[in-house]
């Protein structure tokens, strides 16, 4: 019998969210919760999924003679599982999709992108989805015996790219997809007309800037945000580009002064991204800024160091500060608030695949 295991980490965006839709540069950290697959292979011929978080325990499914997924569960089941769908038609086009005859059983297990508090349980914004489909994704390509489609991470994350992208309805930027390829921190942006991903890994962190990561307690819906964003756009199109504009042009600059590892620079420059993030949700009607945020923002203002969503907004957060006591300090007040500090740390390491005999 054959195991093939493979896992991709989530992320945090720390600048550049919004703008990286209009190809402004963004930063996003690989961070240390990953999202793992596991294929074994079935003498019986049967294919099924199990995905415990889904509440999916066996979810049968077959392969037609041209490589097509077909369902063999009810309606609500296999609605659950429409990112294994979108993943498995784009390894189809692309030639990389396991056989008709080959039997497997395939498990899904994103359990580390879950806050769990006594019974309650709520989802993190950690880019669940970008990472399961990176990891799903390399698992069933190396599966079919493709596994040298993976080795340029770059060009893997292109195709991945637009796997992930039609599952979102094409309105994503791939900065979640980018990092969970990528690992560590990098440089993220769309380039050219055509909108082609690529990234420039960077060092985490640089002498003079400590950061903190916060969550608000509330999961939010990027794909909400991002078809509200797609709406605005249309009926408000010059407000829309004057706060692209805006944003790009620090976000620009925070990721120079960043390279540079101008310390001071970048922590002021992100002060100024996120009071540009703020006006512009508050004129595109988004709540990028929670109710707990908003707390937190002035909270960090009184405190001297800089807070900003990050992402779509409304569930998490970073604070960066030039001095780690005054960051401590903050810590502690934010504790004492009843606020969530998220122990989350740089994952350096972006997706791994690994196949033994059992």
């Amino acid at each position: 019998m054959m195991e093939l295991t493979a896992s991709a980490p989530g992320k945090l965006v720390l600048l550049g969210e919004y703008a990286v839709l209009e190809g402004a540069p963004a930063l996003v950290l690989a961070v240390n919760r990953r999202a793992h697959v596991r294929i074994t292979s079935r003498a019986d011929g049967v294919c099924n999924v199990y995905a415990p978080d889904l509440d999916i325990t066996d979810a049968r499914m077959s392969i037609g003679a041209d490589g097509a997924l077909q369902w063999q569960c009810d309606e609500a089941t296999s609605a659950r599982l429409t990112l294994v769908s979108h993943v498995w038609q784009g390894l189809v086009r692309e030639g990389l999709s396991p056989h008709a005859a080959e039997g497997f059983s395939l498990h899904l297990d994103t359990s580390g992108f879950f806050h769990t508090d006594g019974a309650a349980r709520a989802k993190l914004g950690l880019g669940s989805s970008a990472a399961l489909t990176v990891a799903l994704a390399s698992a069933l390509a190396t599966y079919a015996g493709h596994g040298d489609a993976t080795a340029d991470r770059l060009q893997w994350l292109r195709r991945l790219f637009h796997m992930h992208g039609g599952w979102q309805g094409g309105r994503g930027s791939g900065v979640d997809v980018a990092a969970s390829v990528a690992g560590g921190l990098i440089s993220y942006q769309l380039t050219g007309p055509e909108r082609v991903p690529t990234f420039t890994p960077l060092t985490w962190p640089i002498p003079g800037v400590h950061g903190l990561f916060v969550w608000s307690g509330h999961a939010v819906s990027t794909n909400d945000f991002l078809q509200r964003l797609a709406q605005w756009r249309v009926t408000r199109a010059a407000d829309y580009a004057a706060h692209m504009g805006k944003l790009r042009m620090i976000s620009e600059a925070a990721v120079d002064a960043w390279q540079q590892q101008r310390a001071q620079s970048f922590i002021e420059l992100t002060k100024d991204y996120a009071l540009a993030l703020q006006n512009f949700g508050d004129a595109c009607g988004l709540e990028i800024y929670s109710p707990a945020q908003k707390h937190l923002a002035q909270m960090a203002v009184s405190a001297g160091v800089s807070y900003k969503p990050c992402g779509a907004g409304g569930d998490f957060g970073v604070v960066f500060a030039e001095d780690a006591e005054r960051l401590a300090t903050f810590e502690r007040a934010i504790v004492m608030e009843d606020m969530r500090v998220v122990p989350l740390h740089l994952e350096s390491q972006g997706f791994s695949c690994h196949m033994r005999q059992t």
